[in-house]
């Protein structure tokens, strides 16, 4: 694990294995997830993918937007040696997360759209299962 996953987890944050959701749109379901779920205090407070350094933009867009449906505060992609992380309070990428359980994030209509309209664009068909991003059967940790 790296050095921040590891901070965080000395700091009490619990990784857990994102089970996703099911959204509606238009009266079609979709179903949306990411890797893992970061807890803080019973409160998910971060989202985190992983992706190949040369596709992780769609993955990024994809998590800005599934981490406010989840009310969760960061975003987080890992991509070989880079971890971008997002703070979607305050709309920018950042370099240091605070750990606390006292936050709001309120998704809106597009923040459903485009997580649904970026799963599917990132998340082929012949991968293993629904298991996280298993574009053309790559294992869910790269």
């Amino acid at each position: 694990m790296n050095q921040t996953l590891k901070w965080l987890e000395e700091r009490g944050v619990e990784f857990e294995r994102d089970d996703g959701i099911d959204i509606e749109l238009d009266g079609k379901h979709f179903f949306v997830k990411c890797s893992y779920l970061g807890f803080f205090k019973g409160r998910i407070v971060l989202c985190i993918d992983f992706a190949s350094p040369t596709a992780s933009e769609p993955v990024k867009r994809f998590m800005e937007s599934y981490t406010r449906i989840r009310r969760a505060r960061y975003a987080v992609v890992v991509a070989g040696d880079e971890i971008w992380t997002y703070d979607v309070i305050k709309k920018e990428e950042v370099e240091d997360m605070e750990v606390q359980a006292e936050f709001e994030v309120k998704p809106d209509n597009k923040d459903f759209r485009i997580a649904a309209a970026y799963y599917n664009l990132i998340h082929c068909q012949c991968g293993v299962g629904d298991e996280g991003n298993s574009v053309c059967g790559l294992p869910l940790e790269r």
